[in-house]
């Protein structure tokens, strides 16, 4: 979670306490700033921590924003979807092969074999990874990786994308005093 420390709100007040809703617009803009850095860097911060590319994220995705507004200073961010195929993470051999499969999710770690698993195109379905569950043919399954949100969800993407967010919130407090007293309202 991202806030607004006391000592800029103080600050705030003080400086354009004087000036008719300025406050609030000082904060509602910083905010929303902030929410769109979360927003746009989300994406670039899972990628440092998965070997994922960024269509992959957006078309798997849902992402809901509500704005913070004058009567409202709170925003919020939330990431949803749908488990991302995982012949769209690092698979090693990438083509329909009679080879191991190897798996690599996290860029931190190594590939993981997957002895009964192998990749396969099927047509309209296009390429993925799928393990035969028996012995017979039509009992194989595909196999998915993580969601955005559970993605979005790891310890090291989400200190970033606020470490992100709140420096934005400390450029742009001070670039929304400036602009309001400047007459840009």
């Amino acid at each position: 979670m991202i806030e607004i420390t006391n000592e800029q709100i103080e600050r705030v007040n003080l400086i354009l306490g004087g000036i008719k809703n300025a406050p609030n617009k000082a904060f509602y803009n910083t905010i929303n700033r902030a929410l769109m850095t979360v927003r746009s860097k989300s994406g670039k911060m899972i990628r440092e921590t998965y070997r994922i590319k960024q269509s992959d994220i957006t078309s798997n995705q849902n992402m809901k924003l509500k704005r913070a507004s004058m009567r409202n200073l709170e925003g919020q961010i939330e990431f949803a979807g749908s488990v991302i195929p995982l012949i769209k993470f690092k698979v090693t051999p990438s083509e329909p092969k009679r080879k191991t499969v190897s798996v690599s999710v996290l860029r931190t770690e190594g590939g993981k074999r997957l002895q009964s698993a192998y990749v396969a195109n099927l047509g309209r379905y296009g390429a993925g990874v799928f393990e035969r569950m028996t012995s017979k043919r039509e009992t194989s399954q595909q196999l998915f990786g993580p969601s955005t949100a559970h993605m979005m969800g790891n310890a090291g993407v989400i200190q970033k994308v606020e470490a992100a967010a709140q420096e934005t919130i400390d450029k742009r407090i001070e670039h929304e005093i400036s602009r309001i007293l400047n007459g840009y309202v």
